[in-house]
């Protein structure tokens, strides 16, 4: 038999309301992020899984259904704190192979994972403790930044992979292009996976917010734009589903991914913001 022997039709292909959405959410503190993340479906009544890696899980302090795991290590130099990720990681595959196993449901809905910044600094930790050279100042030196990717690397992929959705947030970095002096915006993390982090997931949304007549709102572009080229979203195909950007009000449901959901689904028709306000809505 052969391998190609087990291709499939794209007609066939289809997003159900059960898969399971692995999602890129960059924005600077305070865009929302983590509350955002927060609006996943619960499937089955299944809590969602918090990974508080930046020491900031009382921005969904009173929330239901979220059960958080504090990972933030306030010694910014330890090893430890990538041993105890690690240690998550390596149980949540173990449930999830067990389930397959036995038919068991995963016991989560979501796994958030919050944020990538200090996901990377941790993972620095322990690559420094490969090899006793240090740059000046003690800072890392060339030979420990391999080992730091592989370690995000397998990690951030086999959270991925879980029977969940799963969020990874992260901060912007502006970088400029030496030859044309262009400005662009990619995620805050080391080398080569700014560019390649991104393309592993299937949903890449910027988080913002802004000042509009005294109130904070906040929004989600799902779509690149100029510097911010990266943002996608395989839910929006074609950007037939929705127009960017996307408010996340939370006095207003359905919010954030339940919105989107309803738009992708047909539950929700699409309203552009003029719309809204000429029906004396916002």
């Amino acid at each position: 038999m052969s391998i190609l022997d087990n291709t499939i039709n794209s007609k066939d292909m289809e997003i159900s309301r059960d898969s399971f959405l692995k999602v890129f959410m960059a924005g600077p503190t305070g865009s929302g992020k983590t509350m955002g993340a927060t609006t996943l479906p619960h499937t089955n009544g299944k809590p969602h899984l918090l990974l508080d890696l930046d020491g900031r899980a009382e921005t969904v302090a009173g929330e239901e259904g979220i059960e958080i795991l504090r990972l933030y290590d306030a010694k910014p130099e330890s090893p430890k704190a990538w041993d105890n990720v690690e240690s998550v990681r390596k149980e949540l595959s173990s449930m999830a192979r067990t389930c397959r196993k036995t038919g068991k449901e995963f016991p989560y809905s979501a796994i958030i994972e919050d944020g990538l910044s200090s996901l990377a600094t941790v993972a620095m930790n322990s690559a420094l403790l490969l090899d006793n050279k240090r740059g000046l100042g003690g800072a890392p030196a060339k030979q420990h930044y391999m080992p730091q990717i592989t370690y995000l690397k397998k990690h951030i992929n086999a959270m991925r992979v879980l029977p969940c959705h799963y969020v990874l947030t992260s901060h912007f970095e502006l970088l400029t292009d030496e030859e044309s002096g262009e400005i662009k915006v990619l995620p805050k993390v080391t080398r080569s996976l700014r560019t390649e982090l991104p393309s592993w997931f299937n949903e890449s949304y910027r988080c913002y917010r802004e000042s509009i007549k005294g109130k904070t709102r906040y929004f989600w572009m799902t779509a690149g734009t100029g510097k911010y080229e990266f943002f996608k979203s395989a839910l929006n195909k074609r950007g037939k589903f929705w127009k960017d950007p996307i408010e996340v009000d939370f006095d207003d449901p359905p919010v954030g991914f339940e919105r989107l959901l309803a738009h992708r689904f047909g539950d929700l028709k699409w309203e552009s913001s003029l719309e809204k306000e000429e029906k004396g809505g916002k």
